[in-house]
């Protein structure tokens, strides 16, 4: 402890006449307490220094140095969405990328995975857009965005005609916890039927396809006009099992009943191509071109199996042979100018929209051929030696005798159960 030394305290005398004892003079106690109080003051020790603290809370944003920059995530991530609002959408999802590779359990990883993937979707990079969905949908399973990213990837399956994936990312979907709404679930069923139309299941795809027209009937979806893109492959997958229905009609060895057979093939014909046309109906120039060819492709088979009918056995002579072959070219020219008339209406759209798929290559192929095809037949016409009238009265008699053969054949009382 400091200690002072405190001097004598004059008289009242002295003070009033002045101070004699040194250079101070005291006029009172008081003046000893202030300069107690002062040297106090000095003799303590000075303040300690505070260093702010640091909330335990926070998180420096994560720095990046290359050899171009220094920037932080956020920094990366802001500059991501300007690319995206300027539509550099192919760059913004680069950068969306680089986003989640440097810091993948960061707070904006989910948000630049989804992200990433829509703006390749965007960009018309569809596997890529198609891969990074799935990412965002598996690496982020309880995000926000999981469930749709898993229903977009699903689509772009589906239009990249990747069946097996898109059926095992529509089951992923369909089993999830999000509720969906009615065109993601039509859209679902259809990628399903479609992969198990791909893995030889019909029956399988049948259920899928049932259960997506219920819903669009109980939900009036399929309204007049244009309708959803996202109804396009389950009208699709409905058209290609009516068709593989239809091709599996044929015509040899010839059936007894040729007329009903050939009218069961010619209905799932016309079955297949309703569907086909519902599809088209979507706008997508994608599925348009797939349902386009198809349809073409139905009746350029149907006449190629009507051609390999053999001539009945009372066609016992050349000129009745000759006669119901051109019978049967003269009437079924029609389903190559069917055919022929649908390719051309396709490539037609192909042109107009853009579409580039490879459904447009077969298109311009199937067109040729049946236009070589077409030729074929008028030039095997030419050839015969009836004229067109013979010709078609021969057609004419011989559909007035399929006809009473097969009227006799209803009017035969059935037989009786053992």
């Amino acid at each position: 402890m400091l200690s002072v030394r405190v001097p004598n305290v004059p008289s009242s005398s002295s003070s009033a006449h002045g101070c004699s004892a040194g250079p101070l003079c005291w006029s009172s106690a008081a003046g000893w307490l202030l300069l107690l109080t002062a040297l106090a003051g000095c003799a303590s020790d000075p303040p300690a220094k505070t260093t702010p603290k640091t909330p335990a809370n926070y998180t420096a944003p994560r720095t990046v140095i290359t050899a171009r920059e220094t920037t932080s995530i956020p920094e990366l991530y802001e500059r991501a969405r300007a690319l995206a609002a300027k539509g550099e959408h192919a760059q913004a999802a680069r950068e969306f990328d680089r986003v989640v590779k440097l810091d993948p359990n960061g707070e904006l990883a989910e948000s630049a995975a989804f992200q990433a993937a829509e703006q390749y979707d965007e960009a018309s990079e569809f596997d890529a857009a198609a891969t990074g969905y799935e990412q965002a949908a598996f690496r982020y399973p309880r995000g926000n965005s999981s469930a749709t990213a898993l229903v977009r990837a699903t689509r772009l399956r589906t239009h990249l005609e990747q069946w097996e994936r898109a059926g095992e990312l529509a089951q992923r979907a369909l089993s999830g916890q999000r509720q969906l709404g009615p065109f993601e679930s039509v859209m679902l069923y259809g990628a399903s039927a479609l992969a198990r139309l791909h893995a030889g299941d019909e029956h399988a795809a049948e259920v899928w396809i049932e259960k997506g027209r219920s819903l669009i009937d109980d939900r009036q979806l399929d309204a007049a006009g244009r309708v959803s893109r996202d109804l396009a492959p389950l009208y699709f997958a409905l058209g290609e099992l009516r068709r593989q229905r239809a091709e599996r009609v044929v015509f040899l060895p010839v059936p007894a009943n040729f007329g009903i057979v050939l009218e069961q093939r010619c209905q799932l014909l016309l079955d297949a191509q309703s569907a086909y046309s519902d599809t088209m109906r979507a706008y997508d120039a994608h599925w348009s071109a797939m349902a386009g060819f198809r349809t073409g492709e139905l009746y350029a088979s149907l006449h190629r199996d009507l051609m390999q009918v053999t001539p009945p056995a009372s066609a016992d002579t050349l000129e009745k042979r000759q006669l119901f072959e051109g019978a049967m070219r003269l009437r079924y020219a029609i389903l190559l100018e069917k055919a022929e008339h649908m390719l051309e209406h396709t490539l037609s759209m192909a042109e107009r929209t853009g579409e580039q798929s490879s459904w447009v290559a077969r298109s311009k192929e199937a067109q040729a051929t049946i236009h070589q095809a077409a030729e074929r037949e008028q030039a095997a016409l030419a050839a015969l030696p009836f004229s067109r009238s013979v010709l078609e009265a021969a057609l004419a008699d011989l559909q007035k005798r399929t006809a009473e053969k097969e009227a006799r054949k209803s009017s035969q009382p059935a037989p009786r159960p053992r």
